[in-house]
């Protein structure tokens, strides 16, 4: 595991891509810069199939393909990206915020 792994957050977030696309490696990348590891999945693959005329029954016809918690978009979108990365910061605390799990008797 890299460094860039070890400081990347798994996410919520999933990229569906097509083989030699730079929109698709762009949107990785705007993700990965933010500290956001998201899914990545093939839309080639056979076993996608169902999943690549599902995003087509919705009228997207663009790579990639990203699904939030709560959105989906198709194509290089910058501007969504970066609101997806707020969210995900916001459903997942810091692990400094997060509670202590251990309680300390301060009384002695």
């Amino acid at each position: 595991m890299t460094s860039t792994d070890e400081e990347n957050t798994m996410s919520n977030i999933t990229v569906w891509t097509t083989p030699n696309c730079n929109q698709c490696k762009q949107t990785i990348r705007f993700f990965e810069k933010d500290g956001i590891s998201p899914r990545i999945n093939d839309l080639s693959a056979p076993e996608n199939l169902d999943k690549l005329r599902e995003i087509k029954a919705a009228g997207h016809h663009q790579a990639p393909y990203v699904e939030t918690p709560t959105d989906a978009w198709s194509g290089l979108r910058p501007d969504r990206i970066v609101q997806a990365v707020s969210q995900e910061r916001q459903a997942t605390p810091s692990p400094s915020l997060q509670s202590p799990t251990h309680t300390r008797d301060m009384s002695t």
